[in-house]
């Protein structure tokens, strides 16, 4: 959706952009925020000043600043309100349950990352290192080469353009024409394999959550490491892909006006 630069209140916009910093990172100091914000100091002292008296976020007596319990509210609320969460969990649990791995539900963000919004972790010692609004490029991760390979044609053009194919590992994807090939072999087969492209050791299997038009409006994933993932493997598509397919086919009948 396009946003009316107009309408944009920037003080309002560098609050967020401060929020979603400390969701990033806990226990920062005003310098460090200015830094990695790019706000002067005086700016970034007086909003943390208001979100304090609002507690939305605390400071430590070292002067370091996290977030606080009003965002845990308020982030409840949000999940509540979320279809794609509310109705989406009770599948991440029972598809963890079922694969013994790590299950995650993400959306696009931001037009070039994928963000994840649910997670369900298993009882496995090793598993993806993420948590409810982490995000990354979505060439990195099966859950973002579904999202792009079931999105529009725009979409995918305007990340190849400008999105930089530096690697994570040797595995990486390393140029958009070779994205651009995965892509359409993930379209015709249904599923996407992050093949320890973002971390050694890590494999994740993800499949499309579609809307009526076929696009993805999200994806589910599990992951877990690479052995175990691997002598899995046709089970877990199997059943991640079925998923997919569930979660769309419940939420396609709550829009329903049937």
């Amino acid at each position: 959706m396009e946003t009316n630069e107009k309408y944009i209140l920037q003080s309002v916009a560098n609050t967020l952009d401060i929020l979603d910093l400390l969701a990033e990172q806990q226990n920062l100091s005003v310098p460090e925020i200015s830094e990695k914000s790019g706000l002067g100091k005086s700016s970034v002292f007086r909003i943390l000043a208001t979100l304090e008296s609002k507690n939305y976020v605390q400071k430590s007596e070292s002067a370091r600043y996290s977030l606080d319990i009003r965002l845990s509210y308020l982030g409840q609320a949000a999940m509540e309100q979320n279809n794609l969460i509310k109705y989406g969990h009770p599948y991440l649990e029972t598809l963890t349950e079922r694969s013994g791995e790590t299950s995650h539900l993400a959306v696009p963000y931001r037009a070039v990352y994928v963000r994840f919004i649910d997670k369900v972790v298993s009882s496995a010692t090793i598993h993806m290192d993420s948590h409810p609004g982490f995000f990354r490029h979505s060439h990195y991760v099966a859950c973002g080469k579904v999202l792009l390979a079931y999105g529009s044609e725009i979409t995918r053009d305007n990340y190849v353009r400008n999105v930089p194919f530096s690697s994570m590992t040797r595995h990486s994807i390393p140029s958009a024409k070779e994205l651009l090939v995965e892509l359409e072999t993930i379209k015709k087969r249904g599923y996407a394999i992050d093949n320890e492209e973002s971390e050694y050791g890590l494999i994740c299997v993800a499949a499309p959550v579609l809307s009526h038009n076929g696009q993805a409006i999200a994806a589910i994933s599990i992951s877990g490491p690479s052995s175990r993932m691997l002598e899995n493997m046709e089970k877990n598509i199997a059943i991640v892909t079925e998923t997919g397919k569930a979660i769309t086919e419940k939420l396609g009948s709550l829009a329903s006006p049937d």
